[in-house]
């Protein structure tokens, strides 16, 4: 099997994780896409709640309860935030995977080209040297015995 044959097969496998790598990166930038959107509806809800309280009158009691469920929509918003920031993390990890492997592929499909370019010039070379040689015996055929 010829050498740039036997990389071709390296270079698939290679493209292969690479590919593996861009749908993780995806996934990732989907879920980072999706908590920042869900923190804007806590955050949209948490206004739409502090609005409707100013303007209804509330006793002691619902002032409890009120405190009590604000304070519980705070917390959800700082867990939404520590979600944020993983979610950034992983991104930004499976990004650096992503360039990895496209880094790789993309050297070993160039020693690859190199290599075809190679075994091409090697074949001309062949070729060339056949042409030459027949065109030798050709000439030693026709030239008169003399």
């Amino acid at each position: 099997m010829k050498r740039s044959k036997r990389m071709q097969i390296l270079v698939d496998i290679a493209k292969s994780k690479e590919d593996q790598a861009a749908k993780l990166l995806a996934q990732q930038r989907l879920k980072l896409a999706s908590d920042k959107e869900q923190l804007e509806q806590l955050k949209e809800y948490a206004n739409q709640y502090e609005s409707e309280r100013n303007l209804l009158g509330l006793n002691a009691n619902l002032i409890a309860n009120y405190q009590h469920f604000v304070t519980r929509l705070e917390q959800a918003v700082q867990q939404q935030n520590m979600a944020i920031t993983q979610a950034e993390q992983q991104t930004s990890f499976a990004l650096g995977q992503w360039l990895e492997a496209r880094a790789k592929t993309q050297s070993m499909h160039a020693l690859q080209q190199k290599h075809v370019k190679q075994e091409e010039k090697q074949e001309e070379k062949r070729e060339q040297s056949q042409l030459d040689e027949f065109a030798m015996r050709r000439y030693l055929d026709i030239k008169p015995n003399g």
